[in-house]
């Protein structure tokens, strides 16, 4: 490392920021400083406890020995325990009934034709048009459903958070899909066929932390401090502030939320759209494999999501909902959702814990815009040194990507300058 570029400064002490200074420590960084503007490293990803329980609004599973968040984590004495990735959803039927899949989480719809129609534009709305109407027009009753917007306003690549980034068209032959996915790029994006059929091995394990979420990151910061990361705890830090206290040769990495940059960069924030969802978590009782996600794309009654995990030995099960419902109805909508699924052995105990909150996956057309002008605008300020976190990234991994590459590029364009 040059001189005068030893400094890293990681605003957001989440899963993200905890990544970043690992990973600025692997690439020669030593002067590393993260500020988390709470008491304690993990922000909005620490899980509220409840005599030790966590309780988990979302689900929080890492991929497989190879993944590359996992593996860093694991690089520095992080333990993990490997689990089967169980999923299922239900989805509508033109009949009014429902199709259950195991081992899928995505829509699994009835139709006609495969054929997709080629893809043009950067909307919800413009993926959809792609699909035949057997499939394009539930997916968009769903998403109305689940988002209470316009579809028009809302960014493709939130097709991710929101489940259907794949679907598969039941009624045809698995081999005929099988065979028009490798004939064509936009078929295999598109269109999956579930493990169950396919009898692929890959993304069948994911990870889980040993000592839960909340265990995990009191690692992480073991394994920060051992590593002379300086950990600024209770520290909010203003863009502006940011901006006047860097120096040439430092790397600034803004893995929190980035709403505050906008005025820094001359941009109005970009509007939130979609409804918020109500999250409720209860003690269970359940014999079948934990963890495990169901979803349910039928656009009717109050579930989008269930999670099903284990917390010190007790299973608890998380209902994300589109709207209120009261206790008695929400019990009778999970077990009927859950009735394909291992739902005799399903026995709901008292309920935990009862929030409500925004979409997390909801990027905006107008969004996405604003994003990529206020990175456009900061890297002309603070250089190569300004690093954003990949926020529009779906998955950890892709934002540690991101992080990994914008640290490189500035230790290589700072050591060209000092040389």
């Amino acid at each position: 490392m040059a001189q005068g570029s030893t400094k890293v400064r990681i605003i957001g002490g989440g899963l993200t920021g905890v990544l970043a200074a690992l990973q600025a420590h692997s690439l020669g960084w030593r002067e590393i400083e993260l500020h988390e503007r709470f008491g304690e490293l993990g922000g909005s990803d620490l899980p509220r406890l409840d005599h030790g329980l966590e309780l988990r609004g979302r689900p929080r599973l890492f991929g497989g020995p190879s993944d590359p968040v996992r593996a860093l984590l694991e690089s520095h004495g992080l333990a993990f325990e490997d689990a089967e990735n169980r999923a299922g959803s239900v989805s509508p039927t033109p009949c009014g009934d429902m199709t259950i899949v195991h081992d899928f989480a995505g829509p699994a719809l009835r139709t006609r034709q495969i054929a997709l129609s080629t893809w043009t534009g950067d909307s919800l709305a413009d993926r959809l048009r792609a699909y035949p109407s057997d499939i394009g027009q539930p997916l968009t009753r769903y998403l109305q459903w689940r988002l209470g917007a316009w579809l028009d306003e809302v960014h493709a690549d939130a097709a991710v958070g929101l489940g259907v980034d794949q679907v598969f068209p039941t009624g045809g032959d698995v081999a005929d899909l099988a065979l028009a996915r490798r004939a064509c790029p936009l078929h295999a994006e598109l269109y999956a066929i579930p493990r169950a059929l396919c009898g692929r091995l890959d993304d069948t394990v994911v990870g889980v932390p040993a000592g839960g979420f909340a265990g995990l990151l009191a690692g992480a910061r073991r394994a920060l401090e051992r590593l002379g990361v300086s950990i600024r705890l209770n520290s909010l830090i203003a863009p502006g502030q940011a901006l006047a206290d860097h120096a040439p040769g430092d790397a600034l990495v803004w893995t929190a939320d980035p709403s505050p940059l906008f005025a820094l960069a001359g941009l109005e924030p970009p509007r939130r759209v979609g409804r918020s969802l109500v999250t409720h978590v209860f003690k269970a009782r359940y014999a079948g494999p934990v963890p495990f996600v169901l979803r349910n794309f039928t656009a009717q009654g109050a579930v989008c999501e269930i999670h099903l995990y284990e917390s010190r030995g007790q299973v608890l099960l998380t209902a994300r909902c589109v709207t209120e419902a009261s206790d008695a109805d929400l019990r009778r909508e999970v077990h009927r959702l859950m009735s394909s699924f291992g739902g005799a052995s399903l026995c709901l105990g008292e309920q935990m814990l009862s929030t409500v909150g925004p979409q997390e996956s909801c990027l905006t057309i107008d969004g996405a815009k604003k994003l990529k002008a206020m990175r456009i605008g900061l890297q002309r300020r603070f250089g190569a040194g300004f690093i954003d976190a990949g926020w529009a990234c779906a998955h950890e991994n892709q934002r540690l990507a991101s992080i990994a590459t914008g640290l490189s590029q500035a230790r290589e364009t700072l050591e060209t300058v000092a040389a």
